[in-house]
């Protein structure tokens, strides 16, 4: 089968490798698409973000197949002990692989594993032609997803996620801060799981129309002030849920002019502060201005997390895509021909407002 193998950062090539066989509790996966996400481009270009040293300590060892966590595809080869899968089923992988022996995984807070293993990091990813996986990570794709939506439903899960964790409800008011990929998922998310009134921060046309066609009240940042603006349309009071989806390089929780800032800011007293966005290097923090404002700061937890005896947060995130009510699709701009375009890909992926692109960009592999 073809391959991505990276030889060292920044130094990709497409080989010919062994097709993995499935061990008995594992499936091989024929892949038909895979979305490159920031984490991994970045890592690629040699930059110190999540999974650096797993990356950097695989690259040492030799020649690596790395990345390919967001994807899509068909179980062709089922172990002998697989159970709830079947060749032919359509999956996505929302899930990392947990150690299933800790105290976190015997109490039931897998999510909260200190020994997994990363898809694409730890081991193989899915930019190859096939991908073998333990049945743990994968989710089924319901009817009504298509292959670019399944490729993109990784992020959407954790959105999910973010939105539970928020326990947003019925009559909310809801600000998201950034409606890039996951900003506008929690958005969207917001909105179907009944908040009354979501606002839209952003400085990109093209977000900002697509938040008005879901319904969100779009406020862009570049025409006015959105702390202002939003208390001053909430009576003073302030949302209810923030969704701080920007991340990035920011300076100070609770001062100044970062998103984070502005979160603490606009919130209203009691309200909830989400960390959608990942944060690099240091930020300060004023604890007495949360104190003061009674402010739960909110780092969501991770993976997939049961909702009821009959379905958890990964399987609702690909049910509101069925359906249409968070359409993730809008975000998929950019689909490339092979495996051979990964470099292109990574370009895009990195610099998109260069390419116009609102999410990171897809690898066709597989006719799907």
């Amino acid at each position: 089968m073809k391959a991505v193998v990276c030889t060292d950062f920044e130094r990709a090539e497409v080989r010919e490798v062994p097709t993995p066989s499935p061990g008995p509790e594992e499936v091989l996966i024929a892949v038909d698409r895979v979305q490159l996400s920031v984490t991994e481009c970045l890592l690629y270009r040699g930059e110190r973000v999540a999974h650096y040293e797993s990356v950097a300590t695989r690259l040492a060892e030799g020649d690596a197949r790395l990345f390919g966590h967001e994807f899509c595809g068909r179980i062709v080869e089922a172990g002998e002990a697989v159970d709830g899968f079947d060749v032919g089923d359509r999956v996505y992988a929302p899930e990392k692989i947990r150690c299933g022996s800790c105290p976190y995984c015997r109490s039931g807070r897998s999510g909260l594993c200190p020994e997994t293993t990363s898809v694409g990091y730890d081991r193989p990813g899915a930019l190859a032609e096939y991908v073998r996986l333990p049945t743990g990570p994968l989710r089924r794709l319901p009817e009504g997803v298509s292959d670019a939506e399944g490729a993109a439903l990784q992020p959407m899960a954790s959105a999910t996620l973010c939105a539970v964790d928020a326990e947003v409800g019925p009559g909310d008011t809801v600000a998201v801060l950034g409606t890039g990929v996951m900003g506008f998922q929690c958005g969207a998310l917001a909105s179907s799981f009944g908040a009354e009134e979501v606002y839209a921060v952003d400085v990109r046309d093209r977000s900002l129309g697509i938040a008005a066609d879901c319904g969100l009240t779009p406020v862009d940042a570049r025409a006015v002030d959105p702390v202002e603006t939003i208390r001053e349309a909430t009576d003073g009071v302030g949302p209810d849920v923030v969704f701080e989806a920007v991340g990035g390089d920011q300076d100070h929780a609770s001062e100044g002019e970062d998103p984070i800032a502005w979160a603490f800011d606009l919130v209203r007293r009691g309200g909830t502060v989400v960390q959608v966005g990942h944060i690099s290097g240091e930020l300060s923090v004023t604890p007495r201005v949360a104190r003061s404002k009674a402010i739960r700061w909110l780092n969501p937890r991770k993976g997939v997390v049961p909702l009821s005896p009959r379905t958890d947060t990964s399987e609702l995130a690909a049910r509101r895509v069925a359906s249409g009510a968070v359409p993730i699709g809008e975000y998929v701009t950019h689909e490339l021909p092979g495996l051979e375009s990964f470099e292109e890909a990574v370009e895009i992926t990195v610099e998109k407002g260069r390419h116009d692109a609102l999410g990171p960009a897809q690898l066709v592999v597989g006719d799907g």
